[in-house]
């Protein structure tokens, strides 16, 4: 399998630590939250949230008028689908854009984390070193 798609195998990849950049980090959690909140909309419309789903409903009537073959579609919970998979798209492509922003955002506390490390490295450098060296000046009389 490995010789005939040229690559080692999907399982070898996955034990692999893969470290993301910053940019695919937040182009990440701006995916998430767009999904994560289009079935928050979904599910705040299956339970008849009052304002949320009278929202998403009329939010579904505008694109069933932009978009006639939706209304096509088979089911009675498809406007509620429609209405917050049209808020889950907005938000990712309002999202999208500013990822450069939470990339940076991201980077920082990074290098903050980072920096962090460092210090505490160093602290304990310096106990272990101060140890020995306490260690090794003791006399016995």
């Amino acid at each position: 399998m490995k010789k005939f798609f040229g690559g080692s195998s999907r399982q070898d990849n996955m034990n692999e630590p893969h470290q993301q950049s910053p940019i695919q980090e937040a182009t990440s959690l701006v995916t998430i939250a767009a999904i994560l909140i289009a079935v928050g909309c979904y599910v705040a419309a299956l339970n008849n949230e009052p304002v949320l789903s009278q929202a998403l409903f009329w939010l579904a009537s505008w694109i069933y008028h932009f978009l006639p073959a939706l209304g096509r579609l088979q089911g009675n919970q498809v406007p509620m689908l429609v209405g917050s998979a049209a808020v889950g798209g907005a938000i990712w492509i309002i999202g999208m854009p500013m990822s450069g922003l939470i990339a940076q955002a991201l980077s920082a506390g990074h290098l903050a984390s980072i920096d962090r490390q460092t210090r505490k490295l160093k602290r304990n450098r310096e106990r272990i070193a101060r140890r020995r060296r306490d260690k090794d000046s003791f006399d016995v009389n």
